[in-house]
């Protein structure tokens, strides 16, 4: 039988948040069990609490601001191998690019997912049958998702096409900001040049877009760039030329930011996409399905 790897990560105290923004290449589905605070992701912002049910696509920015009480159930799987257990009649893959707010469970169904992610953290061992227990226990959780998503989140078009519900938090238009930023990305930005063209006083502008994202404009950003460098790194650009279209003054000062927010180098992203997908460090215990058992990570 085929294998596939996938992450759980399980937050049981509160060394573990995502407060800081952050991005990678999985697919995440994140369950919040606790606590109060708002869920930025990218370009929408969300209430947190108790029984929230989101998913996030690969690279997409996020970042969760929340008290102390905050604990989560996070899933992370490659959308390539979403796409590998998908079938023609059952496709996971075809809404992965989506994110957002899935639902907001009930009780009973927040204990029921947690069970399920919790169950897909459990030893399967080596023995007989272990292997399609551990694929039953992915497909039962993958299949409550969807359910979830297709019931109560979403709304089909005619087309067959899904939306998402989207929110923000504030009183400033956080959307317009936002597609006015990742507009401009390729020239000079400033507080100053994005409130004026955008009819705004820079108080009013940087007070609501901290209030509803949790970054300063300009953080946001500097992230919208490497997004989109990482992005331009892996269609096989060169390193100075995407710098350069991502708005960075100097090639120094790309790279130097590209490694101060990814820990890697331009060049090295780019060598380091073709060969192999790079597994991100965690903070926190790190269940994976990896080769058909379950293995335990702790921190170093």
């Amino acid at each position: 039988m085929q294998t596939y790897e996938y992450e759980i990560h399980i937050s049981r105290n509160n060394t573990y948040s995502m407060d800081l923004p952050h991005f990678h290449e999985e697919i995440e589905i994140m369950l919040c069990t606790s606590g109060e605070g708002v869920f930025f992701i990218e370009p929408n912002t969300y209430p947190l609490h108790r029984g929230q049910l989101f998913l996030i696509s690969s690279s997409t920015l996020h970042r969760s601001v929340a008290n102390d009480e905050y604990r989560c159930m996070v899933f992370h799987i490659l959308p390539s191998v979403l796409e590998n257990i998908s079938s023609p009649q059952s496709d996971f893959f075809r809404d992965s690019h989506y994110s957002g707010l899935i639902a907001t469970l009930s009780e009973e169904e927040t204990a029921e997912m947690s069970g399920q992610i919790a169950a897909l953290s459990r030893d399967f061992g080596d023995g007989f049958g272990a292997d399609i227990r551990q694929m039953i226990a992915l497909y039962q959780f993958l299949l409550s998702f969807h359910e979830k998503k297709s019931h109560l989140m979403l709304t089909a078009e005619d087309d067959g096409s899904i939306h998402f519900n989207s929110g923000h938090i504030g009183t400033v238009s956080i959307n317009k900001v936002i597609t006015y930023i990742q507009d401009h990305l390729a020239e000079p930005m400033s507080l100053q040049s994005i409130s004026s063209d955008l009819f705004m006083s820079k108080y009013y502008l940087s007070h609501n877009f901290k209030k509803a994202t949790g970054f300063s404009v300009m953080e946001y950003v500097i992230y919208c760039r490497i997004l989109r460098a990482r992005s331009l790194l892996r269609a096989g650009m060169n390193v100075q030329t995407v710098g350069e279209t991502v708005g960075f003054a100097s090639n120094e000062h790309f790279i130097r930011t590209f490694k101060k927010i990814t820990h890697i180098t331009p060049k090295q992203y780019a060598i380091h996409y073709r060969r192999v997908n790079q597994e991100p460090s965690r903070d926190l215990l790190v269940i994976e399905g990896r080769n058909g058992r379950i293995r335990k990570k702790t921190p170093s």
